[in-house]
């Protein structure tokens, strides 16, 4: 008997085809395409119209979230990304005909307030190393540690195989090959963590075993309660892992790096993310004022 397959053609079917082909690096990205799947779940993906997503976005505008409390604008956009996640997706695979307008066109995002950005300074970094020493588990240090060098996000340092270090070249570097926003990145490495890295490798680890293990190899360590204990007993307050790849992004902004290349180091699509750290560019920009107009 021939078996056939059909192709997806529904919210619900193609988002679980998206969900089981995407690693999940966003912890809240399965709940926030169930907001649309519970909706539209039986309706056509292609049908989707300009309407049905207005109705959804004004639902979760007037309704209070799960803590009861109502969602914030850049909250609700999340919700749209979740969307036009699936949507890309959606269209990479063809599952949608060609030409087909996008229903989140021409519909406004909220306005996202970009805060005041939290990093550490070079001695609350230190404070933190300190602390992160003593913890029980002893791959803590070398976490943190990458987090400020390379500015990635906890899902791509926690999905780094031995395999993604190379420490054997003229220019000692990680490698991702799929980053949050399913681009390849490659992040140099500092003499220190070179060092380390050498030092903690366990001698029968495979290059494909992941680094940041605890007792079971086969999956990452949850390292939260550790991270929390030593930012406690480093002294240290307003600070969550995340923190790390804002003091990366913004160590590069005090010491005079170009928009660009923050951009390019932080893995952004859009310098609309890395805005938030021209304030910090002062001293670069002091330099091509100077370099310009000075004796003009």
């Amino acid at each position: 008997m021939k078996i056939t397959f059909e192709t997806p053609k529904t919210v619900a079917e193609i988002a679980a085809v998206f969900l089981s082909f995407t690693p999940v690096r966003d912890p809240m990205l399965k709940s926030r395409l169930s907001f649309w799947t519970d909706r539209y779940g039986d309706k056509p993906l292609a049908d989707l119209s300009a309407d049905d997503v207005d109705a959804a976005l004004a639902e979760l505008e007037t309704s209070p979230g799960p803590s009861g409390k109502m969602l914030s604008g850049p909250t609700i956009n999340r919700y749209r990304m979740a969307a036009h996640s699936l949507l890309r997706f959606a269209r990479q695979k063809r599952l949608l005909p060609r030409g087909w307008v996008s229903p989140f066109d021409h519909i406004p995002q909220h306005k996202e307030n970009p805060g005041k950005v939290r990093f550490l300074t070079p001695d609350e970094e230190q404070r933190l190393m300190d602390a992160a020493r003593v913890q029980s588990w002893v791959l803590l240090p070398l976490l943190i540690r990458l987090a400020i060098v390379t500015g990635l996000r906890r899902g791509a340092l926690l999905g780094l195989t031995w395999g993604d270090v190379i420490l054997d070249d003229s220019t000692p570097h990680v490698r991702i090959e799929r980053t949050k926003n399913d681009d390849p990145h490659v992040s140099p490495l500092t003499p220190d963590l070179v060092q380390e890295f050498r030092r903690m490798r366990r001698i029968k680890a495979k290059d494909c075993d992941l680094i940041f293990t605890g007792k079971h190899l086969d999956r990452p360590h949850d390292f939260r309660h550790g991270f929390i204990e030593a930012c406690k007993l480093a002294g240290i307050e307003g600070v969550t892992f995340h923190t790390l790849r804002h003091t990366s992004c913004s160590r590069l902004a005090q010491a005079g790096v170009d928009i660009l290349q923050i951009a390019e180091h932080a893995g952004h699509r859009s310098l609309s993310m890395t805005r938030r750290y021209s304030h910090l560019c002062v001293k670069g920009r002091a330099n091509t004022v100077n370099a310009v107009f000075a004796g003009s």
